[in-house]
């Protein structure tokens, strides 16, 4: 197997993820793959709507049946398949999701926590308008979802994160934290 270099992302819906996760690729090249792409295709070849509570009932139904590493097990299987020297595995949420790359990628493997103040993601998200309904929701409605099993546990797993990026700002205040990050790794 070759040398691949792992960027594992976690962070709060509309934390700055995503956008991360374009920096790296823009400025260092690599693939990035998510766990809602490997949630999305089921959704889609079931013909059920794209959102953001699907995603959860699906992440939970998933994992009661086939354990609590499916989703990490098959991200795990799409990084192997890749051909690129650096992937971006975007959607770590859960204590335990890291351990399948810590295991297969050892040093190779860094975990970046990107968050925000809830108020700022919270505008990020109604202005986006990602997932059904997500533009429609109110402050306390998005902030209930936070409880969700699939997202309740981000802030705690991200302080084991190698680093931390804070992401109150605008793009390119983001992009200088980025950049400073991958100069580490």
């Amino acid at each position: 197997m070759e040398k691949k270099t792992i960027i594992g992302i976690i962070g709060e819906q509309a934390g700055g993820k995503g956008s991360a996760s374009d920096i790296i690729i823009k400025r260092y090249g690599g693939v990035r793959i998510t766990t809602s792409s490997i949630l999305r295709r089921t959704l889609d070849s079931l013909h059920i709507p794209f959102s953001r509570e699907n995603l959860i009932n699906l992440a939970m139904i998933l994992k009661r049946g086939f354990g609590d590493s499916v989703l990490m097990d098959a991200a795990l299987k799409d990084v192997e398949n890749i051909d690129s020297d650096l992937v971006i595995v975007d959607g770590i949420r859960m204590k335990g999701d890291t351990d399948p790359f810590k295991k297969v990628y050892k040093e190779s493997f860094t975990l970046i926590y990107v968050t925000a103040d809830p108020k700022i993601r919270y505008e990020r998200s109604k202005k986006r308008g990602e997932k059904a309904g997500e533009n429609l929701a109110t402050l306390e409605e998005f902030l209930e979802k936070e409880k969700a099993p699939t997202e309740a546990a981000i802030a705690e797993v991200g302080k084991t994160a190698d680093f931390k990026i804070t992401n109150d700002g605008n793009y390119e205040e983001l992009e200088k934290a980025v950049i400073a990050v991958m100069e580490k790794i």
